[in-house]
C-alpha cells in the first residue's frame, strides 16, 4: 500500500485561496446593507401609501395637487435667492431712493450715524446685546454704502452684501465678523460673547468719527 501523496505547497496554497473567495465566505459591506435596508423601508412606504391612495382617491389627489404647489414655490424661492441680484425692477425698487433719506437705513434708531453707533454702545452696556448688534450692523452697512462698497437695498440678505464688497476694501474685515455676529445674536438668537460684541461696536463707532473727521476737512 502506497502513502497518499502530498502536494505541493504552491497547490495547497491556490486551493485554499479559491475556497476562502467563494460568495458564502464574503462578509456584506456594511454601507451596502443600510442600503438594502433603506431601499426596503422606502418600497414598504411606497406600498403603504398606494394602498393608502386607493382606499381614499379624493384625499390623494388633494394631498398631490399640494405638494406639487409646495415644490414650485420651494423652487421660486431658490431661484429669488440665487438670481434676485440679476433682476432689473428688483434692483430699482430696492435702491435706497435719495442720499437725503439715507438715515432710513437705521429705522428710526438715530438720525445720523455717529449717533447710532453711541446708542449701540450705551446698549451693549445696558445688556441689550441684540439691539446693539443690530444698530451697529445698520451703521455698517450705512457706512459702506456711503463710500460706494455696497448699494444698500431692503430686499438684500447679509450674504448679497458680503458678496458685494470688494474683499480688499479695509472694512471688509470688520465688516464680515460683525455680519457673522449678526447672523447668531439677531437671526438665530444663539448666545454671543459680549466682549467680541463689544470690540467690533467700538470699531464702528471709530468709523463714524472717521467719517465725521473726514467731512470737516471737506469743509475746510
Amino acid at each position: 500500500m502506497t502513502a497518499a501523496q502530498v502536494p505541493d505547497p504552491e497547490t495547497i496554497r491556490t486551493v485554499a485561496w479559491q475556497i476562502v473567495n467563494q460568495p458564502e465566505y464574503n462578509e456584506p459591506w456594511p454601507w451596502l446593507e443600510k442600503l438594502v435596508a433603506f431601499g426596503n423601508m422606502i418600497k414598504e412606504w411606497l406600498n403603504n401609501l398606494e394602498a393608502w391612495a386607493g382606499a381614499n382617491p379624493q384625499l390623494a389627489r388633494v394631498l398631490a395637487i399640494v405638494i406639487v404647489i409646495l415644490l414650485l414655490l420651494l423652487l421660486i424661492h431658490l431661484l429669488y435667492l440665487a438670481f434676485g441680484d440679476l433682476v432689473p425692477w428688483k434692483k430699482n425698487r430696492g435702491n435706497l431712493p435719495a442720499r437725503s433719506s439715507r438715515w432710513e437705513i437705521l429705522e428710526g434708531a438715530a438720525t445720523n450715524w455717529r449717533d447710532a453707533a453711541a446708542l449701540a454702545l450705551r446698549l451693549l452696556q445696558e445688556g441689550n446685546l441684540r439691539r446693539a448688534v443690530w444698530i451697529a450692523h445698520r451703521v455698517m452697512l450705512g457706512l459702506l454704502d456711503e463710500r460706494g462698497a455696497i448699494r444698500f437695498a431692503g430686499w438684500k440678505t447679509n450674504s448679497h452684501y458680503l458678496r458685494e464688497c470688494a474683499a480688499t476694501h479695509p472694512w471688509y474685515a470688520t465688516f464680515a465678523e460683525l455680519t457673522s455676529v449678526y447672523e447668531r445674536a439677531v437671526y438665530a438668537q444663539r448666545p454671543t460673547v459680549t466682549t467680541s460684541v463689544e470690540h467690533l461696536v467700538q470699531r464702528v463707532d471709530a468709523m463714524t468719527k472717521e467719517i465725521d473727521r473726514e467731512s470737516v476737512n471737506d469743509v475746510r
